[in-house]
């Protein structure tokens, strides 16, 4: 259909621009239509999916609905997208009854470093007063300068003034910068909810190593950093592939399962991962790959890190120095398999928030 909006409005792109979004709009009411199975049961909006072509983000949505679907089947669940959401807002207000429960996606952009995504999350905040909402496990950062103190005083007013949030902390270091700063809220503790999933079976023989190496603005290695991680490898394993949780390329809805299930064969046919992306090692551990993370330039890795370093099949370095000796620990490593029973229990509280609204 979209290629034949842009045939028909090839010249024109104020035209494209119309019938794109009027299809668009027609694709969300069909969506939303199937998913409201029965509008006398309560309903949970699933706000602000990703669609962009960070695996990561990706994964928190799935995991999020598959959590959702686990333990609240009887309900209605409403996916609906950040693009969605800002090009609808006036629709999604009408058919959000005061009864039903909103979610916001987890992750890391609780702060002013995605600042897109920080103001997709007040405009909800502010524009559903009524309705219990519960933001999913996320990492809070705002930048120690004028500008990012500035946007933590912006969100702060907004979110205190709304008594029906509840928000979820993925690490200690968020979940106290919260409890500080969002006085007038519900606050809990929880791992990041991609820690829910569990796909180690099927098992793949595995061989070679895999990096997954940030180059974004998140990244802190050096390029010689880079090219000697590379090279240990080398000469540790017969292979060495180079890849990211990013890909080029947009993921509809759609396409969320077998995006995630090509990267997870990918994960497991590895003897093991390096990585500085928190979700390159949240990947590791529910895959049951061994895996060595190198920090980040805030808390969000080590953070996380401290719900799964009761596995030994992941450790956690500051710098590169230790890698050859996390190679040869890795290496003799036993017992290599996740149970997220270890992390489910810390779920319960979100539960509760559910159960109890």
């Amino acid at each position: 259909m979209i290629k034949v909006i842009k045939k028909v409005a090839s010249n024109n792109k104020y035209i494209y621009k119309f019938l794109s979004k009027s299809y668009h709009f027609y694709k969300l009411k069909q969506i939303v239509k199937e998913s409201l199975i029965n509008r006398n049961n309560k309903s949970i909006f699933l706000l602000l999916e990703q669609e962009h072509g960070n695996l990561g983000d990706i994964a928190l949505g799935y995991a999020r609905k598959k959590f959702l679907q686990d333990y609240f089947p009887e309900y209605n669940l409403v996916g609906i997208t950040e693009r969605e959401y800002n090009d609808y807002t006036k629709y999604i207000k009408k058919i959000v009854k005061s009864t039903d429960i909103i979610t916001l996606i987890g992750g890391g952009s609780l702060g002013d470093q995605y600042l897109e995504h920080e103001n997709s999350r007040r405009s909800i905040i502010e524009n559903f007063r009524e309705n219990r909402i519960i933001s999913f496990p996320q990492s809070m950062y705002f930048s120690n300068t004028i500008k990012g103190q500035q946007e933590q005083e912006i969100s702060k007013g907004i979110y205190s003034s709304n008594k029906n949030l509840i928000l979820v902390a993925r690490d200690k270091v968020s979940y106290k910068l919260m409890k500080n700063t969002f006085e007038n809220n519900k606050v809990i503790l929880t791992p990041d909810i991609v820690l829910y999933l569990n796909e180690t079976i099927p098992k793949r023989n595995r061989s070679g190593a895999l990096a997954l190496i940030r180059s974004d603005v998140e990244g802190v290695l050096s390029n010689d950093e880079k090219e000697k991680i590379f090279t240990l490898l080398k000469v540790n394993y017969k292979t060495v592939n180079k890849s990211d949780t990013l890909i080029n390329r947009d993921v509809p809805r759609q396409k969320v399962s077998e995006e995630l299930s090509d990267l997870f064969e990918m994960i497991k046919k590895a003897e093991l991962i390096i990585t500085d992306r928190l979700h390159g090692m949240v990947f590791a551990a529910i895959t049951s790959t061994p895996c060595i993370v190198l920090s980040n330039y805030n808390h969000k890795i080590k953070s996380q890190y401290e719900w799964i370093m009761n596995l030994n099949y992941i450790k956690f370095l500051d710098d590169i120095n230790g890698i050859e000796h996390a190679i040869d620990d890795l290496k003799n490593a036993d017992d290599i398999d996740y149970n997220n029973e270890c992390v489910k229990s810390h779920y319960q509280q979100i539960i509760n928030e559910i159960v109890g609204s």
